[in-house]
């Protein structure tokens, strides 16, 4: 065998790596990835795409890279992250892979605890980045870069010039590579905020991958025609999951350049996508879009109106029924049309979906597919199929067992749970009970169904609408030791941004600027506060600083901001909500 050729489907499938090869092997020609780059779609069959990664791999271990050794992968959606990841994971060194908005702080941090051995980066900017960190990163052997010509750059290698190396190697070490990784070993680490603000590292074993992937049966090959598009960051464990479900079940991956709020529904059309993978606020703004076209806003407030009807009534009148029927064919054509004609489903995670879409999406007959699941379950812990009920979570799937605990915390087990943080086994033993509970910090009960309904959370954290999670008491305490701010309350749960009600210490700024406290103008104030804000933003990631505030005259009452009688701060989320609702709506108008 060579690196050129594919890869006998015969060896058993303990991991990723594997079933990938075989798929490579069943698929040869057929396209697996297509990609955007700068407005066009690149387009990779079965076939190229296993032998680059082939030649990846070889590449690495000829760098002297061994199994068990971390990497990490530092970059945007783009064809080398993908290889990389197949690579890396195939070849049995965990990965790790990192968004590059990350601070400097953040990268030193992650890439000291794991280790890392090895690091893909996009640019020689970004080579830039962490050659200003190496000396402080003992591990680190190999900087690897994307886009670098074949010339040898100062303490960097070229990606070019490792796939070229990989093709000189003997392809029989490929077999031996792939032989040595099995089903417990370290996958990948994937490093999520902390509630102290030191990041943790999930880690997810070659098992659960695949277990996350199989949910409870077998991966079977995918329908030729079938074709995924991810609206997501690589990076995004939504994103992820679905390209490593199209390496295992053998469909089109569609990679759109975008991640943000920009998608162009031309671009969608053409791929005619069967299922789409994307947070909630990038479907609410490709609604929008679509509402905005012909006359669909007013058939859907048309719909609505009646839907209202149905609903206080329990009927519609034979008129307002027929329109009602109208309304919803001619709304599901105007859907599909601009979704390609063949989208079978959407699925969403990283945020619960806004109930008026759902009910949208439930008129027209386009099936949304909602997805619980923490990090440290693989993200997908249930799929809400069947009826659609805000709230309502879904049905844990064949492989997942669900439990609520005296407490009401929803507890989950199963082969898709996390062995633990990586180096910390003090915080592993606070989520994972001796019978292999991992207890998920949410509240919700199970139904008569057997569904599981959410209906609060033990621990404090905002789930906001890019997918990301954000523990908002460590940025309140940050912000309320600053002289100029008396009490803070972040909001930003499930929403598109973080922001904050301030009350200001209006004793302390009236002595910086040197008046008396009622001479103290409002502009005096906002612009104390702003410094403030800015300064501590500073110091915080890019998703969990603060967009906006308000500030309040006077003081949080107790049912919203108490503190214990060991000095903690507690915080009544709902009750701010309640009591603030006219000023957090004019913070997202």
């Amino acid at each position: 065998m060579n690196a050129g050729k594919t890869l006998s489907p015969q060896l058993p499938e303990r991991h990723l790596g594997m079933v990938f090869f075989r798929r490579v092997a069943e698929l040869g020609e057929r396209p697996f990835v297509k990609l955007q780059r700068q407005g066009c779609f690149e387009e990779v069959s079965w076939k190229d795409f296993g032998v680059q990664v082939s030649r990846l791999m070889l590449g690495l271990d000829s760098s002297g890279i061994r199994k068990g050794e971390m990497v990490a992968i530092l970059a945007e959606n783009r064809l080398e992250w993908l290889f990389a990841d197949l690579a890396t994971l195939a070849s049995g060194l965990p990965n790790v892979v990192l968004s590059p908005r990350l601070s400097e702080a953040a990268l030193l941090k992650i890439l000291g605890h794991c280790a890392a051995r090895a690091v893909f980066v996009e640019n020689e900017t970004a080579a830039g980045r962490i050659l200003n960190l190496k000396g402080q990163l003992p591990s680190l052997a190999h900087i690897i870069v994307m886009d670098a010509p074949l010339a040898p750059m100062d303490g960097a290698l070229s990606f070019e010039k490792l796939l070229q190396l990989g093709a000189t190697r003997d392809p029989l070490r490929l077999t031996a590579i792939l032989e040595s990784v099995h089903s417990d070993d370290l996958a990948t680490i994937i490093y999520t905020s902390g509630s102290t603000g030191e990041p943790k590292g999930v880690m997810r074993t070659q098992r659960n991958l695949l277990s996350n992937i199989a949910a409870g049966g077998e991966i079977s090959l995918s329908k030729p025609d079938e074709l995924v598009v991810l609206v997501l960051s690589l990076n995004h464990l939504l994103g992820r999951f679905g390209f490593h479900k199209g390496a295992a079940t053998g469909r089109t991956t569609a990679v759109v350049e975008t991640t943000e709020l920009e998608v162009d529904l031309e671009t969608i059309k053409t791929l005619a996508p069967t299922s789409m993978s994307l947070v909630p606020r990038v479907l609410g703004h490709v609604c929008e879009k679509i509402l905005a076209r012909a006359e669909n806003a007013r058939s859907w407030e048309q719909l609505e109106a009646l839907d209202g009807k149905k609903s206080a009534r329990g009927r519609l009148e034979a008129e307002e029924s027929e329109r009602y029927d109208q309304l919803r064919k001619a709304l599901r054509a105007a859907f599909m049309d601009c979704f390609g004609g063949r989208l079978k489903y959407l699925s969403y995670a990283g945020a619960p979906m806004p109930p008026r879409l759902m009910r949208l999406f439930e008129l027209i007959g386009i099936p949304l597919l909602g997805s619980y699941g923490s990090t440290e379950c693989g993200g997908v812990t249930l799929s809400g199929l069947g009826e659609v009920r805000p709230g309502n979570l879904g049905k844990p799937f064949a492989n997942i067992e669900l439990r609520i605990a005296e407490d009401g915390e929803i507890l989950v087990r199963g082969p898709t749970v996390t062995p633990g943080y990586f180096g910390d086994a003090e915080a592993t033993r606070e989520v994972l009970d001796a019978d292999g509970w991992f207890h998920t910090g949410d509240l919700g009960i199970i139904e008569a169904d057997g569904s599981l309904r959410m209906i609060g959370r033990k621990k404090d954290v905002f789930y906001c609408a890019d997918g990301s999670n954000i523990y908002p008491g460590r940025i309140e305490l940050s912000l309320e030791s600053d002289p100029f701010i008396r009490q803070a309350v972040l909001v930003g749960d499930c929403r598109p941004f973080i922001a904050a009600l301030i009350v200001a210490d209006r004793q302390k700024m009236a002595q910086e600027v040197g008046k008396e406290e009622a001479a103290l103008t409002g502009a005096e104030i906002e612009r104390l506060v702003e410094s403030t804000v800015e300064r501590i933003n500073g110091r915080l990631e890019e998703n969990e600083r603060i967009k906006r505030f308000v500030i309040l005259d006077r003081d949080f009452p107790g049912t919203v901001r108490s503190v214990t009688a060991l000095q903690k701060i507690k915080i009544d989320r709902q009750a701010a909500a309640e009591l603030y609702r006219a000023e957090i709506d004019s913070l997202y108008p």
